[in-house]
C-alpha cells in the first residue's frame, strides 16, 4: 500500500519499507475503568489528528558524548511518520513542547534525558487529553544526565519496570497478542526477533499488556517478569510503552513491527478499527487436544473418556502399523472423535527420497483401509508426522492422498495460529493443506524436564493463560504410551480440561479437521481493514461461501465507548449480533451461514 492509497483519517496503515520496522504493542486489560453508565453519558473524544515526534536536545548531547547517536534512533520514527502521516506529522523541539501542543499523539522515542520542565510539559499534555507513546528508557536520566530511575514512565503508565533482558536470559523474542485493539495487525503469538542491541530492553509488570518477551520456544516464564509492552487509558489520555529501543527495528525482517505501529497509533488517536477475528462466534482463542496414538494403543480410550466427559471432540493421529492390532479401539474412538494419520511406523519423513515417502504413505493408507474396512468411518483428512519430521515433499504427497490439515511442530510457524502450507505456492487456499502449529510443550517436554506434578501443572496452566491472551491456537499433544493411569499426562490433563471448561464462553475447543475447515472458510472472507470510510465497512465472501460464525472486532474510540448499533446498508443482508468483549473492543458475530456475495454495514457510536 502506498502513502497515496492510505486514507489519513482511517485507523490504520501498512508500511512497506525496511527501515520502517517501527515497533510498539499493547493488550486489553485496564485499570481505573469507569462504570458503563458513566461512560455512556460522556461523549467519546474526537479523533486526534497531529502526530508529534519529540526531539530532545539534552538526550542528543548525552548520546553524542557517549559515542552513540540519538538521531539514528529518531530516524526510524521520522521515516515512518513522515511517509504515512504526511501533514499530520511534525517533529517538535523543546521550545515547542514547553509552549504547549495541541492534543495529538506525542512520540517519545528513547528520550532518555528529560529535565523537570520537559516532564511537567509532557504530563500537562497528557492531562489535557493528549496521547503518549514512549519507548525504552524514556526519562531514566534527569536534565544533567544523572540517573533518575524509571519513575517517570512508571507513573505515566501505572506500571513497574522489573528489570532488564540480559543476553543469558534468552528472552530476545517479542510475542504479540492477536485480535487486540493495539496489535491486531499481526497474528496471535507472532514471534519477532529483537536482535542483540546495545540498549538493553526493559521488562515491565502491568495489568495492561499487549506483548511479552519469550525465548524461542516460548517457555512459560512467570507473568510478572516478561512484560514487553504496556498501555493505559486515563481521563481520555491514552498511553503506550514499548520496552525496547528503536535499534531492534533493524532485525524485523518480516516487517511486522511497522504494522503494529499502525494499530497502536490508531488506538492512541482514538480512531476505531474494524478487523476480521481469528476465531468463529466471538471466541478469543482455540484449542486442539490430540493424541499421537502409538504404543499402548488402548490408553487412547482413557484420553477419550476425559474428553467426552467435558463434551470435547479431540483428534487421534494413529500409527497404522500398531492400529492394525486395535481395530475395535479405533472404531470406538471414531464414534465421537476424529481419526487422523500418524504414518505407518514411527520414523520421520524429512530428507527421504520422494519415492520412499510415497511408498510409506501408500502403506499407511492401505493399512488404514484394512482397519476401517467397510465400516462407516469418516474420511481421514488429518496428518501428524512422527517425531514432527517432514518436508515439502511430504506435504505435496499428503495433499494428493486427500490430507487437508497437518499438525506440525514449533519450527513451522512464527505465529501461534493456523496457516497454509507453502510447499505448493500456486495452490489456492481451498486446496492447500492447513498447518496447525504445535507451539505448546507436549508430554515429552514435561517428562524431559523431570518436573513434579505440581510444577508441571503450574507450567501447563501458565501456558494456557499465555495462549489465551495471545488469541492463539493451543495444541496439547500427548502420546498414548504416556497416558497410563499412573502417567504424568494422565494426571495433568483432567485439570487442564477443567480449565478449558471454565473458558467455554471464550475458548473454542475443537478437532483438527474442524479447526482446519474454519480456517479455510475464514479465508473466503475478503476484507481490507484499511479500505473503509469512517464507521462504514464492507466485505465479500468468495465461492463456495458457507461461512458460519464469522466475527469482526471493533475497537472503541474510548474506554467503554462501545458501538450503539450496527446496521446493514443493503436490503436482505444478515444482521450480526453486537457483543461487548471488554472495555476496548466489541464483536460483530454473524451467527447464520454466509453465502458468496457482497455485504455492507454501518456502525453508530
Amino acid at each position: 500500500m502506498t502513502s497515496a492509497s492510505r486514507s489519513r483519517s482511517t485507523a490504520h496503515s501498512r508500511p512497506i519499507a525496511r527501515f520502517f520496522v517501527a515497533c510498539l504493542l499493547s493488550l486489553p486489560v485496564w485499570t481505573g475503568v469507569p462504570s458503563v453508565a458513566m461512560a455512556a453519558m460522556a461523549a467519546p473524544p474526537q479523533p486526534l489528528e497531529p502526530v508529534y515526534l519529540y526531539s530532545s536536545p539534552i538526550t542528543a548531547a548525552f548520546f553524542s558524548a557517549n559515542g552513540t547517536s540519538y538521531d539514528a534512533l529518531k530516524t526510524r520514527w521520522r521515516e515512518y511518520l513522515r511517509t504515512f502521516y504526511g501533514k499530520a506529522y511534525r517533529e517538535v523541539s523543546r521550545a515547542n513542547l514547553l509552549a504547549g501542543l495541541q492534543p495529538g499523539v506525542l512520540v517519545l522515542g528513547s528520550a532518555v534525558l528529560l529535565d523537570d520542565q520537559e516532564r511537567k510539559a509532557i504530563n500537562a499534555f497528557a492531562d489535557a487529553g493528549g496521547s503518549i507513546l514512549a519507548t525504552w528508557g524514556t526519562g531514566a536520566r534527569d536534565g544533567r544526565g544523572k540517573w533518575a530511575g524509571y519513575g517517570f514512565i512508571e507513573a505515566l503508565l501505572q506500571m513497574k519496570v522489573v528489570g532488564t533482558i540480559a543476553h543469558e536470559d534468552n528472552l530476545g523474542f517479542l510475542n504479540t497478542f492477536g485480535d487486540h485493539p493495539l496489535t491486531w495487525t499481526v497474528p496471535g503469538g507472532e514471534r519477532i526477533f529483537l536482535g542483540e542491541i546495545a540498549e538493553t530492553p526493559l521488562r515491565v509488570d502491568s495489568p495492561n499488556l499487549a506483548a511479552r518477551y519469550f525465548d524461542w520456544q516460548r517457555f512459560p516464564a512467570k507473568k510478572d517478569s516478561n512484560g514487553a509492552i504496556a498501555y493505559l487509558e486515563k481521563d481520555n489520555s491514552r498511553r503506550a510503552y514499548l520496552g525496547f529501543s528503536e535499534s531492534s527495528w533493524e532485525y524485523d525482517e518480516r516487517l511486522e513491527l511497522p504494522k503494529i505501529a499502525d494499530s497502536i497509533i490508531a488506538w492512541l488517536r482514538h480512531q476505531p478499527a474494524i478487523y476480521k477475528a481469528a476465531w468463529p462466534d466471538g471466541k478469543l482463542s482455540a484449542q486442539l487436544l490430540e493424541m499421537d496414538t502409538e504404543d499402548k494403543f488402548a490408553n487412547a480410550l482413557n484420553f477419550a473418556k476425559e474428553l467426552e466427559a467435558a463434551n470435547i471432540r479431540g483428534t487421534f493421529y494413529a500409527l497404522t502399523g500398531i492400529a492394525l492390532k486395535h481395530r475395535d479401539t479405533v472404531e470406538k474412538l471414531a464414534e465421537k472423535h476424529e481419526i487422523g494419520y500418524h504414518a505407518e511406523i514411527h520414523v520421520g519423513f524429512k530428507g527421504k527420497p520422494a519415492q520412499a515417502q510415497q511408498e510409506r504413505l501408500g502403506t499407511m493408507v492401505s493399512e488404514m483401509r484394512e482397519i476401517v474396512g467397510t465400516r462407516a468411518l469418516p474420511t481421514i483428512t488429518g496428518f501428524r508426522a512422527p517425531t514432527e519430521s517432514w518436508d515439502q515433499t511430504t506435504e505435496k504427497l499428503l495433499r494428493k492422498i486427500g490430507i487437508r490439515h497437518h499438525v506440525t511442530g514449533p519450527t513451522a510457524s512464527e505465529s501461534r495460529v493456523p496457516s497454509f502450507s507453502r510447499s505448493e505456492p500456486a495452490l489456492s487456499t481451498e486446496d492447500a493443506i492447513v498447518i496447525l502449529p504445535r507451539t505448546q510443550m507436549d508430554d515429552l517436554n514435561y517428562q524431559g524436564l523431570k518436573l513434579s506434578f505440581e510444577k508441571a501443572s503450574e507450567l501447563l496452566s501458565l501456558d494456557f493463560d499465555y495462549l489465551h491472551e495471545a488469541g492463539a491456537l493451543g495444541v496439547l499433544s500427548v502420546h498414548s504410551q504416556n497416558y497410563a493411569p499412573e502417567g504424568l499426562m494422565a494426571k495433568l490433563t483432567p485439570p487442564y480440561i477443567k480449565r478449558l471448561q471454565e473458558h467455554r464462553g471464550d475458548t473454542w475447543a475443537a478437532s483438527g479437521e474442524e479447526i482446519a475447515a474454519w480456517w479455510r472458510a475464514r479465508e473466503r472472507v475478503v476484507f481490507d481493514p484499511f479500505n473503509r470510510s469512517g464507521s462504514e465497512f464492507s466485505f465479500d465472501v468468495r465461492a463456495p461461501g458457507n461461512v458460519k460464525g464469522l466475527t469482526f472486532f471493533v475497537t472503541h474510540p474510548a474506554m467503554n465507548a462501545a458501538p450503539k448499533s450496527v446496521k446493514a446498508t443493503q436490503p436482505g443482508s444478515p444482521q450480526p449480533t453486537l457483543v461487548r468483549v471488554d472495555a476496548y473492543r466489541s464483536a460483530l458475530i454473524f451467527k447464520e451461514m454466509l453465502q458468496a456475495g457482497h455485504y455492507a454495514y454501518s456502525l453508530e457510536f
